[in-house]
């Protein structure tokens, strides 16, 4: 994968078919009706029981609507996604204007994923993948992709891979 930044935004080149299946995920991670993702993208904040219920009736209902036009966001722009010549691979335009959606989505999805997969602290740091089972490691995988699209977001442009992760970045 490289990046490069134009005038209209960011473009994301030689996207992997798992690169792009990855991206393609966040809007369904988003919508998710899964306990777990519901939970953890909006979590209980009030220690009283009237101050949370007051919360989930007046705030959760503006969130919700904020991570579905995320996702319909993210969802837009990947519709854009256009073959490289010679290759399987995708390339990506993400507009300006829409970089803190995406920021937003990719983070959702991160942390929807690893809800899902039931990962811990431990399963995120570079000798945590060995003991990951199989579907841990993929969720992993995925996690550290989104991760890098949002340091490139977020104005860090270096993308060197690193650890148990290098091949799925860079293949």
């Amino acid at each position: 994968m490289w990046v490069a930044r134009v005038d209209e935004g960011f473009v994301f080149g030689d996207l992997t078919p798992a690169s792009v299946e990855t991206l393609t995920g966040v809007p369904m991670l988003l919508e998710s009706a899964d306990a777990r993702v519901r939970a953890r993208l909006l979590p209980e904040t009030c220690h009283e029981a009237d101050d949370e219920e007051q919360w989930r009736r007046h705030a959760v209902p503006e969130l919700e609507r904020l991570f579905l036009s995320r996702a319909q966001l993210v969802r837009r722009d990947l519709a854009t996604l256009r073959k490289m010549p010679k290759s399987e691979h995708k390339l990506l335009l993400i507009p300006d204007g829409h970089a803190s959606a995406w920021l937003a989505a990719l983070n959702g999805a991160r942390l929807a994923l690893y809800v899902m997969h039931d990962l811990d602290a431990a399963a995120m740091e570079p000798e945590g993948f060995a003991k990951a089972t199989p579907k841990q490691q993929e969720a992993l995988l995925r996690i550290h992709l989104l991760a890098e699209l949002q340091s490139v977001l977020l104005g860090d442009l270096d993308l060197e891979p690193s650890g148990p992760f290098e091949e799925f970045v860079i293949e």
